[in-house]
C-alpha cells in the first residue's frame, strides 16, 4: 500500500495509472485524477474496467447485435463471485455486465448485492429493460453503480425511463447513432432530458451493414448536434460518446482520461478488457479472437501479455482499423 492509499478516505478506491492515480467513489460514480510528485513513480497494474458478457442468452433478436450467437454461456454464480474477488485484489474498479441480457442470468440481483457487499468493486450492467420492475429495482438499490438502458424503437423506452426515475435509480441511456437517428437526435435528447434522464451514451455502430454507418454528411450533422446539445443542456445532462468515435468528432467537446499517454487510442485491452460468455479474454466486446481461460486467477498474466498490443476488432467502425475500416466518404474533413 502506498502512502497515498493510506491517506485516502475509505470511500475512495485508488487505481494506479502511469505517473497518476485515479480515485473512484463507487457510491457516487465520481472519478478524480491526481497527478503529483508522489504519483510520478506509479505504473498501471490492472485495467480500470472488466466488461463481462455474463450470458449469451437474450430475448430480443436485433439485426445490429454483435454478440456471437453460437457462444456458450459458461459463467456460474460462484464463478462470477470468484472473478470479483480476483478483480478486487488485482485493483480493478468496475465490473460492467452485458451479454446477452444480464437480467436473464440466474440470481442476478443477488449477484449484484454479493459483489457490492463482499468486495470494493462497482458492478454495473446494460439491459434492454424488459424485465425491470419496481420491486426488482428496490432489491438492488445501493448495490450497483449504474444501469445502462438501451434505446429501442420497438420497446416502450419512455415507460422504462419513468420507472427508473420514479425508483431513484442511477441510470443512463445507450443510444445507438444511425443515419436515421441523426435526424431525430436533438429532439430525442431533449425529450429524454424532460423525462429525467441525466446521462446519455452515444454509441457508434460497428459492423458490416454500411447503411447503419454515418457518412460524411450525417457524421458532420451528428457532430454539430452533439456540440449544440452540449451548449444547450450544459451540466444538466452528461452527454457521452463511446471511444470508437475517436477523432471523427471534431466539434464535440470531449474529456478523455489519459489521452496523451495512449496517443488517442481507444484503450482496449489496456484500460478495459472484455470477457466473453464462453470464458475468453477479448481486447473489447467487438473482437472475435480471444484467449481462453479456465480460472480468473489467470487474468492478470493474460492482461499483462497484451500491454504492447493494439488489437483491432474486425468490424467496420473500429477506431484501430485504418480509416476505421470505412470508405473515405464516411470520414470527416479536417482542415
Amino acid at each position: 500500500m502506498t502512502n497515498l492509499e493510506r491517506s485516502t478516505p475509505s470511500r475512495w478506491r485508488a487505481h494506479d495509472l502511469d505517473g497518476e492515480v485515479l480515485l473512484f467513489d463507487r457510491a457516487t460514480g465520481t472519478n478524480l485524477l491526481v497527478t503529483t510528485a508522489a504519483t510520478a513513480g506509479l505504473r498501471r497494474r490492472a485495467p480500470r474496467t472488466l466488461q463481462v458478457a455474463l450470458t449469451n442468452a437474450c430475448d430480443k433478436s436485433c439485426a445490429f447485435c454483435y454478440r456471437p450467437r453460437e457462444a456458450r454461456s459458461r459463467w456460474t454464480f460462484d464463478g462470477v463471485l470468484a472473478l470479483a474477488r480476483t478483480c478486487d485484489a488485482w485493483g480493478v474498479l468496475e465490473l460492467a455486465f452485458g451479454g446477452g441480457e444480464p437480467t436473464l442470468f440466474p440470481r442476478f440481483a443477488e449477484l449484484l448485492r454479493a459483489i457490492w457487499t463482499t468486495t470494493g468493486l462497482c458492478p454495473s450492467f446494460t439491459t434492454h429493460g424488459k424485465h425491470l420492475t419496481a420491486a426488482w429495482l428496490r432489491g438492488i438499490r445501493g448495490h450497483y453503480g449504474q444501469i445502462q438502458l438501451s434505446v429501442y424503437e420497438d420497446e416502450d423506452t419512455g415507460a422504462t425511463i419513468d420507472l427508473l426515475v420514479g425508483e431513484g435509480a442511477r441510470f443512463g441511456l445507450n443510444y445507438l447513432v444511425t443515419p436515421d437517428r441523426v435526424r431525430t437526435l436533438e429532439a430525442d435528447v431533449v425529450a429524454f432530458a424532460a423525462r429525467g434522464v441525466r446521462d446519455i451514451l452515444l454509441l457508434s455502430y460497428k459492423g458490416p451493414d454500411r447503411g447503419l454507418h454515418l457518412g460524411g454528411r450525417t457524421l458532420a450533422q451528428f457532430d454539430a448536434s452533439v456540440a449544440k446539445l452540449h451548449r444547450l443542456l450544459g451540466a444538466t445532462v452528461a452527454l457521452k460518446v463511446d471511444v470508437c468515435w475517436a477523432n471523427r468528432l471534431v466539434q464535440t467537446p470531449q474529456l478523455v482520461v489519459d489521452a496523451s499517454a495512449r496517443g488517442g487510442d481507444c484503450g482496449a485491452n489496456v484500460e478495459f478488457l472484455s470477457l466473453s460468455s464462453d470464458l475468453r479474454v477479448l481486447p473489447c466486446s467487438f473482437a472475435t479472437d480471444g484467449i481462453a481461460f479456465a480460472d480468473p486467477s489467470e487474468l492478470p498474466a493474460i492482461w499483462a501479455s497484451l500491454q504492447t498490443a493494439r488489437i483491432a476488432a474486425p468490424s467496420a467502425g473500429c477506431a484501430r482499423l485504418p480509416r476505421f475500416g470505412l470508405p473515405t466518404a464516411a470520414l470527416p474533413v479536417i482542415a
